[in-house]
């Protein structure tokens, strides 16, 4: 057999499952952005979003200072002003974004969230 083999079954496991580098199984990162866009004043939202296959529970907390705000299939279902007050809270399966508030005169926020 090709020398070769067992890396390649590793590759392949590891992109057909969707396990980014350094997580667990049982580990997924969600994270979004609010930036303030300098010509219009406007903000802007990027997420991409996270599809869990089963209930989990946030772990921890990154960034969002002022709070932050969660969507499930386009509907707002979490807002936390306070980010560890997050912890523990249950997502059921489904398709989640994530959105950090931002301070007036900040240019961007930044909020990451693990879930387990």
């Amino acid at each position: 057999m090709n020398k070769l083999f067992p890396f390649i079954f590793l590759v392949f496991i590891w992109f057909f499952t969707g396990f980014p580098s350094g997580l667990s199984a049982q580990e997924t990162k969600l994270s979004g952005t609010q930036i303030r866009l300098e010509e219009t004043g406007k903000t802007e939202l990027k997420c991409i979003p996270v599809k869990i296959q089963k209930t989990m529970k946030i772990s921890s907390v990154t960034g969002g200072e002022l709070g932050f705000w969660i969507e499930k299939e386009s509907e707002t279902i979490h807002k936390f002003t306070n980010p560890k007050k997050a912890v523990g809270t249950v997502l059921l399966a489904g398709t989640y974004y994530i959105y950090p508030y931002l301070k007036k005169e900040a240019k961007e926020s930044q909020v990451e969230i693990t879930l387990r």
